[in-house]
């Protein structure tokens, strides 16, 4: 049963979903962990060969329904992964958007890593750093956490510095 619209009855037939934690459990599999990060941070849920987003599944699993097409689900505290049912909330784009400006939650060129140059791999399950400098993207390297990730773009960015004032 390959489907766009997700019900909320063929929700509860795959997946058993935690409030208190925000995790997802597949049902009837031996390796019940369910979900991996998009390359924004958010969790993705495969079910029936389509993938869904993890906060937009726990709306629907919690209410029976999905959002209103006006509305978006929000994760109350900026992290993108954190989808206890206590850190989501409805609002309309403008106020999403209002809120990640006002609170500094995605500035440009930061993402959810929080540090400029510096972005989560989901495939690799690691920090990337990725420093752009004279039309070219300079490559940092791969890295277990956010501060060794910081560390290597700022050397990185001084590197690309120091080579430019000796040309």
């Amino acid at each position: 049963m390959k489907t766009h619209q997700l019900t909320h009855a063929r929700l509860l037939e795959k997946v058993v979903y935690d409030p208190d934690t925000g995790k997802f459990t597949h049902l009837g599999r031996r390796r019940p962990k369910v979900g991996q990060f998009d390359k924004d941070g958010y969790v993705k849920i495969s079910i029936d060969e389509v993938k869904h987003q993890a906060h937009r599944l726990a709306w629907l699993y919690v209410t029976g329904n999905y959002p209103p097409e006006d509305m978006q689900v929000d994760h109350i505290n900026g992290v993108r992964d954190d989808n206890r049912w206590t850190n989501l909330r409805l609002v309309t784009h403008a106020e999403n958007q209002a809120y990640r400006l006002a609170s500094g939650r995605e500035q440009s060129a930061r993402g959810i890593s929080g540090v400029r140059g510096v972005y989560w791999h989901g495939g690799k399950g690691k920090w990337i750093v990725t420093v752009r400098a004279d039309k070219k993207s300079h490559f940092g390297g791969y890295h277990a956490s956010v501060e060794s990730a910081a560390l290597a773009a700022t050397v990185l960015r001084n590197q690309i510095q120091e080579e430019r004032a000796s040309a």
